[in-house]
């Protein structure tokens, strides 16, 4: 625009200078015509009152001194050339028919511009008729008078470039000012966008006709910027909220386009953070989504789908809803996906399902040989003294496993239910080790297997009965699944922080697909031998939920032939810290 206004004022000011000059021009030559034909009209009045009767030669010969840049011509009344300035007479033909002669022998007085057939250029004649009925016509080029208009045409050249740089300068500096007020509510609308505040238009000191629009774009300009405040407050806060949410949002168009999606969809598919966009088949192949989109969009009836995909690691539960009557970005929404990954919920769901099939087996089994013990004792089939004892002491065996079973379950329940913040109890684990291998070492003898502790008194935050529930079942493995000869062999090594307690035995060793699992409830390696050696498949779990409790780590080495070694770390207590 300020490009708009300096072109059209200067071409206003060239204009005007044209039309000026060309007037100018106009007015100078008829001045100097003017100039011009007074000029001569005085010299003829002078050559007419030398006499009564002309004397061609003598007026002649006093016109040359009087003007001798002009001509004289006289002219008979015939026509005939009596006499010239400047030509032989003789030589001239017949001025008889000149306009100029013509009307001044009618009128007394006439005059041309025409170019001349004896000197070859152009010149203004003016011709008088004497008191004698000669006539005398003086002249002069018309390249003089030209010269005279042209040097002024120069002179306001000249001025006319000097006008219009001037006027060039003068335009810039007037649509400055004229776009002043837009500029500054330009700025004003710029930092509204920019999310600035800005009082341009309060300090604008502008014209007073300019000023009360300018305080009326002011408040229009304020009442954006709070709105514009207003929809990013609350894109923010939706966008917040969309991130932090837990599940995964994607929304669709109608024709299955992915208009947007949060931060939990995009990690769940592994989309790239700032990628966004494209079909939902970009995301996964799965024909049951297609199958489950395309259901939504035609019946307009929401849908829960559950299905595993080749797109993440893990079960996704997908709630598939219908959206009409809603755009987003300028776009129809047409289906809204909630995505959740149910991974870990299917994987509870397993283990739950598999504990109670364990619990019931576990059960189950001693009471099936109750029953079958006490049914042949109160039937009477058995009637010897010492069968009758035997079938009693197998009744109380499977008693005294379905009562360890219980506790071991109660123990864990209790551990899962207890939180500890901060343990103000304290043992020392060497001690712990030394007594729960004493207390072990008839089993160890038995299986023929050697049991030592060695290590620095330290004390840990934790209570002695958990401590010596955590290196019991530890130790008692290490004797369980070894071999006759073998050794189980703890360490108590005391650090800055943490206290380390290693059980290593030289047993049969775990396989490394087990050893993940070694710690759930029930889970064994060997079946067939846990059970004959007694055990109930909970000691494990029940180290794992003691070192958790307290804020420890256990971790397992082991190699199948070569036996297993369990490393455990348990906090310092304060005193020791």
């Amino acid at each position: 625009m300020k490009k708009r206004l300096i072109g059209t004022t200067v071409l206003i000011v060239v204009v005007a200078l044209l039309v000026s000059g060309a007037i100018s021009v106009f007015t100078v030559h008829q001045r100097e015509m003017s100039t011009a034909r007074q000029s001569l009209h005085e010299l003829l009045i002078l050559m007419d009152a030398q006499s009564e009767i002309t004397d061609p030669e003598g007026v002649t010969d006093q016109f040359r001194q009087a003007a001798p840049e002009k001509r004289l011509t006289i002219i008979d009344t015939d026509g005939t050339v009596v006499a010239d300035t400047e030509s032989d007479p003789a030589a001239m033909e017949n001025h008889a028919d000149r306009s100029e002669v013509q009307e001044a022998m009618a009128t007394g007085w006439g005059e041309a511009v025409r170019p001349s057939d004896t000197v070859g250029e152009t010149l203004f004649y003016v011709a008088k008729r004497f008191a004698d009925g000669m006539v005398g016509r003086a002249s002069m080029p018309i390249s003089s008078i030209d010269s005279l208009v042209w040097s002024s045409v120069w002179n306001f050249v000249v001025a006319a470039v000097v006008g219009l740089l001037l006027a060039l300068v003068l335009a810039s500096r007037m649509a400055k000012s004229v776009l002043r007020p837009l500029n500054a509510v330009s700025q004003t609308l710029q930092a509204v966008l920019d999310g600035e505040s800005s009082n341009t238009l309060e300090q604008y000191s502008g014209d007073d006709e300019v000023r009360p629009i300018l305080r009326y774009i002011d408040k229009l300009v304020e009442r954006l910027g709070r709105q514009i405040e207003e929809i990013r407050a609350e894109r923010d806060k939706v966008g917040l909220i969309l991130d932090c949410m837990d599940e995964g949002l994607i929304l669709l168009d109608e024709e299955g386009n992915i208009l947007a999606s949060n931060r939990s969809a995009r990690a769940l598919f592994g989309v790239p953070e700032g990628e966004e966009g494209g079909s939902i088949l970009l995301l996964t192949r799965s024909r049951r989504i297609r199958e489950a989109i395309r259901q939504v969009q035609q019946t307009h009836q929401a849908q829960v789908l559950d299905l595993e995909d080749d797109a993440f690691d893990g079960s996704l539960r997908m709630f598939l809803s219908p959206v009409t009557g809603r755009q987003y970005e300028g776009k129809a929404v047409g289906v809204s996906i909630l995505l959740s990954d149910v991974t870990a919920l299917k994987r509870a769901e397993g283990i739950r399902s598999e504990f109670t099939a364990n619990v019931s087996h576990e059960l189950k089994t001693p009471l099936t040989s109750i029953k079958g013990f006490t049914d042949m004792l109160s039937s009477g089939m058995v009637q010897n003294k010492e069968d009758q004892q035997r079938f009693l002491t197998m009744i109380g065996v499977e008693v005294d496993r379905l009562i360890e079973l219980i506790n071991d379950i109660l123990k864990l329940s209790e551990l899962e239910s207890v939180a500890i913040d901060q343990c103000e109890e304290s043992a020392d684990v060497l001690t712990a080790a030394q007594e729960t291998a004493q207390l072990l070492q008839p089993s160890a003898q038995a299986a023929g297997v050697t049991l030592t502790v060695t290590g620095e008194a330290s004390q840990a935050a934790i209570s002695m009965s958990r401590l010596k529930e955590l290196v019991l079942n530890l130790m008692e493995n290490g004797i369980k699944y070894n071999e006759p000869g073998g050794k189980v062999d703890v360490t108590v090594t005391p650090g800055e922080r943490d206290i380390t307690l290693t059980v290593a035995d030289t047993g049969i060793g775990i396989p490394e697909e087990d050893q993940q699992r070694v710690f759930e409830r029930f889970y064994r390696v060997d079946k067939g031998r846990s059970r004959k050696s007694g055990g109930t498949g909970l000691g494990l779990a029940i180290v794992k939920h003691v070192v958790q409790l307290y804020g420890g780590t256990i971790a397992l080495h082991s190699e199948v032939g070569k036996g297993s070694t369990f490393t455990v770390t348990l906090p310092r207590a304060k005193a020791e810290g």
